[in-house]
């Protein structure tokens, strides 16, 4: 349900978006900033030199190393780092916002793969596939096994069923060791009819 209303939203946004004198993309991604700028790296560096720089920076900026008085400065600059990480780690996002860079005039086209990206949901589709096919096999399975049980307790009590269980059991000499046991009651010999009755699949 989600996924189909994506379309509506973005086509929401799109309509509007302010006229041509103000709609740039310098409030995607980074914003102003270059995010290959914010790691110091640049459009041809690697995935592995882009997390090496993200790391040596985030530690750099943490606010925690920072005092009272630069705190909000480093702050800012590290959500700016995680931001630009954020976006130049994924090769997907990364391929959009070079693409932004090359073409900043296609406004409209960047605000729509933008939002697309940042609204789709990140779980796979072939996780959530999976996930719902096993769901869906212990649900059956325990239905079946319910109305399994649910079937044998009424077959319990109708006599004519006892009578042929108990022929199959005597048959198999599943009923050997009752018969052995004289000084039981009648709910003990019952108890234990029905516990053979139900050992009997046929």
């Amino acid at each position: 349900m989600e996924s189909k209303l994506i379309p509506f939203v973005l086509f929401s946004v799109l309509v509007y978006l302010p006229g041509n004198s103000f709609a740039t993309s310098q409030d995607l991604y980074c914003g102003e900033h270059n995010c290959y700028d914010v790691l110091k790296v640049t459009r041809e560096s690697t995935k592995s030199e882009i997390a090496k720089a993200y790391r040596g920076m985030a530690r750099i900026y943490h606010p925690d190393k920072h005092k009272q008085a630069d705190k909000m400065k480093a702050e800012e600059m590290f959500k700016s780092i995680a931001t630009a990480y954020e976006v130049l780690k994924d090769e997907e996002t990364r391929s959009d916002y070079d693409y932004m860079l090359d073409h900043p005039e296609e406004y409209y086209r960047n605000y729509y793969h933008y939002y697309k990206r940042k609204m789709s949901p990140k779980v796979d589709v072939r996780i959530v596939v999976a996930v719902s096919i096993t769901l869906v096999s212990i649900f059956q399975y325990y239905a079946a096994s319910f109305r399994w049980r649910s079937g044998i307790n009424y077959l319990v009590l109708q006599p004519k069923y006892r009578k042929m269980a108990l022929e199959a059991a005597e048959q198999e000499g599943m009923l050997d060791n009752m018969k052995k046991m004289k000084k039981r009651n009648k709910e003990e010999i019952r108890a234990e009819e029905e516990r053979i009755i139900r050992m009997v699949r046929n």
